[in-house]
C-alpha cells in the first residue's frame, strides 16, 4: 500500500508539472485532489462438499450471502459519495471453473459490469433504471443452478492454484487516471476486492508440504505448541515454516481477500470448543500470513456466520476500506 501511495504522488507531480507547463501556470497554483474508487468485486465460493447441507450442516448457506450481496449492488455503487460514472463490476468467479459447461449454465457470464458504460453515462443511468434489477435475478437464478449441479456432481476445490494462477484473468487491468479541471483533480483508481467464501481447509492434488492445510497439519501445529509450553501461538507458527502455506508464485498485488465461512471443527456441537488452540485460531494465522506474503494488501477471516444480517455490513465495510 506505502508503494501506492508512493507512486501515486510521484505520478501528481509529474501531472501537476505537465499542467502548468501547458497552462503556464504560476508558482503559487494550488490543485486539491480528490480519489474516487471503483470496486472489482469477486465472490469465489468454494462448491467442495462444504456446501452439502447434510454433510456440514451451517446457519446460512453461500446462496443467501451471495444473494444478499448481489442485491445490494444499488448500494455499493453509491459508496465513496459516488453518484455518476461508476466502473465497478460484481462478478462470480469460481475456484474450479470447470464447472462452467454447457450443461449446467444458459450463455450467462456471471457477472454486473459497469465498465462497459464508460464514458457513456445516459446509457448507464438508463440500464441502472431499467434493465439492472433484471440481470440481478438472472444472476442469482444462473448460481443457484451451478450450486445445485455442484451438490451432484463436486468440482472440488484447490484455493492454492485459483489464487496463483485462475484468479488473475479476473483481475482488474485498469490504469489509475487523474482528471484536473482548474485548481481540482479528480484519481480514479480500481480496488480488487475478493469475497471467497470456503471452510478454510486447503487440500491440493499437490500433497507436498507448503500446499495444504489439513486436519493433520492442524492437529500437528496444536500439538507442538502446546508441547513447547510457550504463550503465542502466533509467534509459534510463523517460527515453523513447515507449518505455513508457500506463497504464491505470482503477486497478489493490488488485492484485498476477506474470507467467509471458515468452519473451526474444534468446537462441538454446542459451540464449546474441544481443543484449545481451537482450529480457527490457527487457520487465521496461517492464512493471513500466506495471503500477506503473497502480496495480497488488506486480509479479513471470518467464522461461520449465524445471522443473514451480518452478512452485508461486513462485505460493505470490506468493500470500502481503503
Amino acid at each position: 500500500m506505502k508503494k501506492l501511495y508512493s507512486s501515486i504522488i510521484v505520478f501528481l507531480l509529474f501531472v501537476l508539472l505537465i499542467s502548468c507547463k501547458e497552462t503556464k501556470c504560476s508558482s503559487k497554483t494550488k490543485i486539491t485532489y480528490s480519489i474516487t474508487s471503483n470496486y472489482n468485486v469477486l465472490i469465489v465460493p468454494d462448491l467442495s462438499n462444504r456446501i452439502n447441507q447434510s454433510i456440514h450442516p451451517k446457519p446460512i448457506s453461500d446462496i443467501t450471502i451471495i444473494n444478499s450481496v448481489l442485491d445490494r449492488i444499488p448500494e455499493l455503487l453509491k459508496l465513496g459519495n459516488r453518484n455518476l460514472n461508476q466502473l465497478d463490476i460484481y462478478k462470480i468467479d469460481f475456484i474450479n471453473r470447470g464447472i462452467l459447461n454447457e450443461k449446467t449454465i444458459n450463455n450467462s457470464n456471471f457477472e454486473i459490469n459497469f465498465l462497459k458504460f464508460k464514458n457513456r453515462l445516459k446509457e448507464a443511468s438508463k440500464y441502472k433504471g431499467s434493465q439492472l434489477k433484471s440481470d440481478i435475478s438472472t444472476l442469482k437464478e444462473e448460481t443457484a443452478k451451478i450450486y445445485s449441479y455442484a451438490l451432484i456432481q463436486s468440482s472440488g476445490s484447490d484455493v492454492w492454484n485459483y489464487f496463483n494462477e485462475t484468479i488473475h484473468s479476473s483481475l482488474s487491468n485498469q490504469i489509475d487516471t487523474i482528471k484536473i479541471s482548474e485548481n481540482k483533480g479528480i484519481i480514479s483508481t480500481t480496488k480488487n476486492k475478493i469475497v471467497l467464501l470456503t471452510d478454510g481447509y486447503i487440500e491440493t492434488i499437490n500433497k507436498t508440504s507448503g500446499y495444504n492445510l489439513n486436519q493433520d497439519l492442524i492437529t500437528e501445529v496444536r500439538t507442538e505448541f502446546l508441547k513447547s509450553k510457550t504463550s503465542n501461538l502466533q509467534k509459534f507458527i510463523l517460527s515453523n515454516p513447515q507449518f505455513l502455506v508457500k506463497k504464491t508464485n505470482s503477486d497478489l498485488k493490488n488485492i484485498d481477500v476477506l474470507v467467509l465461512e471458515i468452519t473451526d471443527r474444534s468446537l462441538d456441537i454446542n459451540g464449546v470448543a474441544r481443543f484449545h488452540p481451537t482450529d480457527l485460531e490457527i487457520i487465521k494465522i496461517i492464512w493471513t500470513d500466506w495471503l500477506t506474503k503473497s502480496g495480497a494488501g488488506r486480509v479479513q477471516i471470518h467464522a461461520t456466520l449465524s445471522n443473514s444480517k451480518d452478512v452485508y455490513p461486513i462485505i460493505k465495510n470490506f468493500i470500502e476500506s481503503k
